[in-house]
């Protein structure tokens, strides 16, 4: 995934070189490559978090200073009365709505979109699905845009077994089999859940009015499909590792503002489903443990004034963010605060193994040694 450099920048309190990012980067685990001022980053599978400006942002905190957050519009939203059924809570235990409509005049974009498209190659497609990648650029959360007048009857989510025709919205045609999540309307399948929408109730330029939805999928229901299905898609890539379950409404709310950026809104309406709570993983406070995992002598205030500035919050316990879903143990905590110290500033000790029987023909020396490492 690509990155500019000076969008990470504007959302540091410091403003490191292009050097100095670099390097810290790398030693929170990020692999990279610079091209002419464009970070291009090579993330591992666990770390879904980092695939946005923010999630980086959120790693580089800890070096940088408090991150600068994104204006939202921070008005009250009336409730949008929408006939929708989730048949499927498990795969979808949350997502939200947001219909907005505009007048229809919109500006020339403003930099900091343009610079998405001209500076970084995307694509331009219409208005609404333009903002639609752009948000997911910053905050990491797809969203799709159904054009609001071609949704007329009740929209319906479910996991069922397909053996169905789906036109995307590239206009190319594939055949859906076996299980899928999907949404539909009176049976006609019109959005592959988490990988792409259907040609027959997309937005266009001429759409003034859109349903964009976001959404929490199961990463295990999504897995696979993008190239079971040969769609390329940066959402399912993303709804593979894994969004943040509660970053809907600010991103709904963020999407709302760059709309405001570059239109007249004439109405927003919002409704948020929950089917299922999904609680925080929360780990006991130990630095003794970390200090034996990790062979260091940290004092419990560093331990916990790292954690902090990685997002974690402090109470009886490390509560984990609801954006780490690679965080379950004392192991995964120790590798957090690895990286922020820096593996080659953690000193080195000779190992010490007893070598009794070392001789014995009974004995596997090489079995002994993986024994007690």
């Amino acid at each position: 995934m690509k990155f500019i450099y000076k969008d990470l920048l504007n959302l540091l309190s410091e403003k490191p070189s292009i050097e100095l990012l670099s390097e810290r980067l790398f030693q929170l685990g990020h692999e990279h490559e610079i091209n002419n001022d464009i970070f291009e980053m090579e993330l591992t599978p666990n770390r879904g978090d980092c695939l946005s400006l923010l999630g980086l942002a959120r790693d580089l905190n800890v070096f940088f200073g408090e991150i600068k957050e994104f204006k939202i519009f921070d008005e009250d939203i009336a409730d949008l009365d929408i006939d929708f059924e989730n048949q499927s809570h498990k795969d979808c235990p949350k997502i939200s709505f947001l219909e907005i409509e505009i007048d229809g005049n919109i500006s020339d974009y403003k930099t900091y979109i343009e610079n998405y498209f001209s500076i970084l190659g995307n694509n331009k497609t219409n208005f609404f699905t333009d903002v639609s990648n752009y948000v997911s650029y910053e905050l990491g959360q797809p969203t799709h845009c159904f054009d609001a007048t071609k949704i007329n009857n009740k929209l319906i989510f479910e996991n069922r077994v397909c053996d169905d025709t789906f036109q995307t919205l590239l206009d190319s045609e594939i055949n859906l089999k076996d299980k899928n999540c999907i949404f539909s309307i009176d049976g006609e399948i019109i959005s592959l859940a988490g990988i792409m929408g259907g040609i027959s109730t997309a937005c266009s330029l001429k759409t003034n009015k859109a349903l964009v939805e976001c959404a929490y999928f199961n990463p295990e229901a999504i897995i696979g499909k993008s190239l079971k299905y040969n769609l390329l898609s940066d959402a399912a890539h993303k709804f593979e590792r894994g969004v943040d379950i509660e970053n809907q409404e600010r991103v709904l709310r963020r999407f709302i503002q760059i709309v405001r950026d570059h239109a007249v809104i004439k109405d927003i309406k919002i409704k948020t489903f929950t089917e299922l709570e999904i609680k925080r993983a929360s780990i006991p406070i130990s630095v003794d443990r970390i200090n034996k995992i990790l062979g260091t002598k940290l004092d419990e205030k560093i331990y916990l004034t790292i954690l902090k500035k990685l997002g974690f919050e402090i109470g009886d316990r490390v509560i984990v963010p609801s954006h780490r879903h690679d965080i379950s143990s004392q192991n995964d905590l120790a590798e957090e605060i690895a990286r922020v110290i820096g593996y080659d500033n953690i000193q080195s000790k000779s190992l010490k193994i007893i070598n009794e029987n070392i001789n014995n023909k009974n004995i596997n020396c090489a079995n002994k040694i993986k024994d007690f490492l």
